[in-house]
């Protein structure tokens, strides 16, 4: 079996929304072919002309090559062999960054044309599955800045049985501490003592001083963690605020490939890894950063503001950690984050969602959605 094409489907949603920090209105994906009428297929959280760019670019000399020069022709199931191979011959291009998206999505894709070859989910292919249901958490996005914007985001978060809300804040709750700690302090009395609150600052804050107010109320709240407080580059604050007693997460704005991380596993000693699997290089270097969090005594909880690709990805990879980590479940209003899949996984009663035990990813893409929303 050889591979034979690697497509990049760009899919928009018209909207007349101003820009914000929801993906999911543009959707980027990879689908891998091969001569056996089998394909793999995955989603990038990337810039889709980006990244057919790299996919498709012809090369220029063998550490400046578009990942399908790479690809086709090979073999498509030593999937360790095709990752170093991309990574080796993108090299001259930066092995960081969009790069690294692109090598993400191709990698998912095998894992899950691999899986459908032989008929078995990711997780198995993975390891040993110890999980079959993981607990969900939804993010509440936008938040809103005034009570009854705050109330209204959150009903609408409430509507599933999750055990926990994350917060997306907005850099004015950076300049208006006061009003940030009464938005906080109304969604911890609307959702009630049961649920656990984190908070994701969306790299907000510059440094610890413009945090300092606000750390009473994220104690008297009971906030699981504070995640990406800093721009990443700001890894002397990811250090300081270590002192603040409140666990810290993350990655999840763009950290990418595995030796990226060290810094924040070996220096800022983050209490929480947030990678995302379509940024990092797929399940194969995902493995790699969880035993780095493994090693420095870290949780890994992924990223996964996306669609249904993303979110059994992350559920696939949660499957086989030792310990039952959240899966971020998007509620997105975008048609993409619910009409891509014809089989999305769900959350149940109990706040949980089910591993899928399909082959490969185990999602069945709506080919009519693809059509439908494509550039």
């Amino acid at each position: 079996m050889k591979i034979t094409d690697i497509e990049v489907i760009e899919l928009r949603v018209p909207d007349k929304r101003k820009l914000d920090l929801d993906p999911t209105n543009n959707g980027c994906l990879i689908r891998l072919h091969t001569d056996a009428g089998i394909s793999g297929i995955a989603e990038v959280d990337s810039l889709p002309s980006v990244i057919k760019a790299i996919v498709e670019a012809p090369p220029r000399i063998n550490t400046l090559m578009g990942l399908k020069s790479i690809l086709v022709g090979e073999d498509p199931t030593n999937i360790s062999r095709l990752w170093q191979k991309m990574y080796h011959h993108t090299s001259y291009c930066g092995q960081r960054g969009v790069v690294m998206h692109a090598i993400s999505g191709v990698d998912i894709a095998l894992w899950d044309l691999l899986g459908k070859l032989e008929g078995k989910p990711v997780a198995e292919l993975l390891g040993v599955p110890i999980h079959n249901r993981l607990p969900a958490y939804t993010t509440v996005y936008p938040l809103g800045r005034s009570v009854g914007e705050l109330q209204e985001a959150l009903e609408k978060a409430l509507r599933y049985p999750v055990k926990a809300l994350k917060l997306a804040i907005d850099p004015f709750w950076r300049d208006e501490p006061a009003l940030a700690e009464k938005l906080l302090l109304t969604a911890r009395e609307y959702v009630g003592d049961k649920l656990e609150l984190m908070l994701d600052a969306t790299a907000s804050f510059s440094h610890c001083g413009q945090l300092e107010p606000l750390i009473p109320v994220l104690r008297h709240c009971r906030v699981q963690w504070l995640e990406a407080p800093f721009p990443l580059d700001r890894i002397e604050q990811f250090i300081e605020i270590k002192s603040s007693g409140i666990p810290i997460g993350a990655g999840d704005t763009g950290l990418t490939a595995p030796d990226e991380w060290l810094p924040y596993f070996r220096e800022a000693k983050i209490d929480i890894a947030q990678p995302d699997i379509s940024w990092v290089g797929g399940f194969t270097a995902l493995k790699e950063i969880a035993a780095m969090a493994e090693e420095s005594g870290s949780r890994l909880i992924p990223h996964g503001w996306n669609t249904d690709l993303t979110l059994a990805a992350n559920l696939h990879f949660l499957a086989i950690q030792p310990q039952a980590e959240y899966a971020e479940f998007s509620t997105s209003s975008s048609p993409l984050r619910w009409q891509l899949a014809e089989n999305g996984p769900q959350i149940d009663n109990d706040g949980m969602i089910s591993v899928p035990t399909g082959p490969g990813l185990g999602i069945v893409v709506n080919e009519e959605t693809i059509r439908r929303f494509r550039i």
